[in-house]
C-alpha cells in the first residue's frame, strides 16, 4: 500500500469525500490547510448528490485551479478530462458517478480508492509539467 492509498483511506475513514480527498490530499503535500475549502468541496460529493460528474474528476479539477489556475483553464482540465476519460470512462461505461459504481454502492469501497489514487497522481504529472511540484 502507497503513502497516497493509506492517506486516501485514512482521510475515507474520517468522512470525506472523494471530491475532498483530492483537495486534501494537495493541501497536505503542500503544508497547508483550509477547512473552509475541504467543507466547500463537499458540494461536489457523489456527483453533485445526483450519481452525476464523479467528485475525483471534479475534484482534481478543483486541485489543479488551487494551485494554478491559469494553466489549469489553459490546459491541465482538459488534459485531466481527456485521460480520466480515456481510462475510467471506457473501463465503467462513463465517468458519472452512477456509471462507476453501476448501481453497487460496495464498488464505492472496491473502485473508488484506485480511481482516487491514479487520479491524484496525474494531476501531480500534470502540475510537474506546469513547474509545480505536490
Amino acid at each position: 500500500m502507497t503513502n497516497t492509498s493509506k492517506e486516501i483511506a485514512r482521510l475515507n475513514a474520517q468522512g470525506y469525500c472523494c471530491s475532498q480527498i483530492m483537495v486534501a490530499l494537495a493541501l497536505d503535500a503542500l503544508e497547508d490547510e483550509n477547512p473552509e475549502l475541504i467543507d466547500a468541496m463537499r458540494g461536489l460529493c457523489k456527483g453533485l448528490y445526483s450519481g452525476l460528474v464523479c467528485g475525483t474528476l471534479a475534484g482534481g479539477a478543483c486541485l489543479l485551479s488551487m494551485v494554478d489556475p491559469r494553466a489549469a483553464e489553459e490546459h491541465m482540465i482538459a488534459r485531466l478530462v481527456e485521460w480520466f476519460e480515456m481510462t475510467f470512462g471506457s473501463a465503467y461505461g462513463g465517468v458519472t458517478c452512477a456509471k462507476i459504481l453501476d448501481d453497487n454502492p460496495m464498488n464505492r469501497y472496491e473502485r473508488c480508492p484506485g480511481i482516487l489514487e491514479q487520479t491524484y497522481e496525474k494531476c501531480r504529472e500534470l502540475l510537474a509539467e506546469a513547474g509545480h511540484a505536490i
